[in-house]
């Protein structure tokens, strides 16, 4: 009888091979699970530590045994994020769509050029350390906060795009302008987008300076356009920044006096509709 239980029960686990498949896929992305959240902060610290590692190498001054130690610490590292990347692999629902997603060859670029070129090839060396803080936006994917923001951002898409493109396009006519009117201060049209852009933005980096009165005026017009067009941007992203922090905000139905969240269409404990309404929005006044 023990024989045939220890074998119904190895039956059972062979039987079922995307159970283990489902426990992974919870681990790395659930982020209501506990686990999860330990996993993706351990990966995220070991990304951190690892470029630090990274840029310690670097320093000119670093002697030769911290310099070599560093280099296998970077091969452990690589080694470590490989085997996280073979998991991911194995517990994705569908293997090929995770590998050609953004996120998956964002994980495969940041240990291939480890494994292939080693740690002495320096542009792909820094190429993936890189690539490797771009990790740690697989977080912002399973943040409720971000996600909210994203959408009332999402709302307001088109009109931002509209905007950059207007800001792009007005920099591309300012550095032509400026270096049509000033030549002998830009070596070409490409630094006068630069200076324009500059300008636009109120930075002043002070690498390039107008001379003439005619210039002086170009770059007035562009800092009054420039300042107006990105006061533009900046209030619209915060009313949608404050717009994504009221549904945060909770208030008591009307009918059972629960505490929900403003935004709600129902309330989830008696299910009336619209529960944020007045209480005595719909009482009919004495004189009636």
């Amino acid at each position: 009888m023990e024989g045939g239980l220890g074998m119904g029960k190895h039956s059972d686990s062979q039987s079922n091979p995307g159970s283990l498949r489902l426990k992974l896929e919870g681990y790395l992305n659930d982020v209501d699970s506990r686990v999860a959240k330990y996993v993706n902060l351990t990966l995220v610290s070991l990304i951190i530590v690892s470029v630090i590692c990274s840029m310690l190498i670097t320093v000119k001054a670093l002697p030769d045994e911290y310099r070599d130690a560093i280099k296998v610490a970077e091969y452990m590292f690589a080694s470590i994020f490989l085997v996280e990347y073979l998991i991911r692999i194995f517990s994705a629902p569908n293997r090929l769509k995770y590998m050609f997603s953004f996120y998956g060859l964002i994980d495969l670029a940041a240990i291939l050029p480890m494994f292939l070129f080693g740690s002495n090839e320096t542009f792909a060396l820094r190429l993936v350390r890189t690539i490797s803080l771009f990790r740690m936006l697989k977080l912002i994917r399973y943040t409720r906060d971000v996600q909210v923001l994203l959408s009332s951002l999402s709302k307001s898409m088109m009109i931002i795009v509209m905007l950059i493109s207007g800001i792009i396009l007005l920099t591309l006519i300012g550095g032509n302008v400026i270096y049509l009117v000033e030549p002998e201060n830009f070596d070409s049209a490409f630094d006068g987008v630069w200076w324009s852009l500059v300008t636009m933005s109120t930075v002043g980096y002070g690498d390039y300076v107008t001379h003439t009165l005619a210039g002086r005026m170009v770059a007035g017009a562009a800092m009054i356009v420039g300042i107006v067009l990105f006061a533009i941007v900046t209030g619209l992203i915060s009313s949608r920044i404050f717009e994504a922090t009221r549904i945060y905000e909770r208030v008591h139905c009307r009918s059972c006096h629960a505490s929900i969240e403003r935004e709600s269409n129902y309330c989830s404990f008696c299910g009336i509709e619209k529960p944020d309404e007045s209480i005595n929005q719909h009482k009919p006044s004495r004189a009636e």
